[in-house]
């Protein structure tokens, strides 16, 4: 296989910057231990902490948005035991 640049993890740091080579004209080759199914890497888990309720841009796109509403979403995506 040839490239001009490896990219070894396929995390978020990683696909960007292999989106950045690739759009810049060069050729890439990415890497990572896991399969494709764990692409982004731990920014899997720490995105689902991320939690913004009625946000300047929420309000500014005409999402309404609440405490109440946000909190009755997340119980019933978050599944609790």
């Amino acid at each position: 296989m040839d490239a001009d640049v490896i990219v070894v993890g396929a995390g978020l740091a990683g696909l960007v910057a292999a989106h950045e080579i690739a759009s810049a004209g060069r050729s890439v080759v990415l890497v990572d231990q896991e399969n494709q199914a764990n692409l982004g890497g731990q920014a899997f888990w720490s995105f689902g902490g991320l939690f913004l309720v009625d946000s300047p841009e929420q309000r500014r796109m005409g999402v309404r948005d609440s405490l109440s509403l946000a909190r009755q979403g997340w119980f019933g995506s978050a599944q609790f035991d």
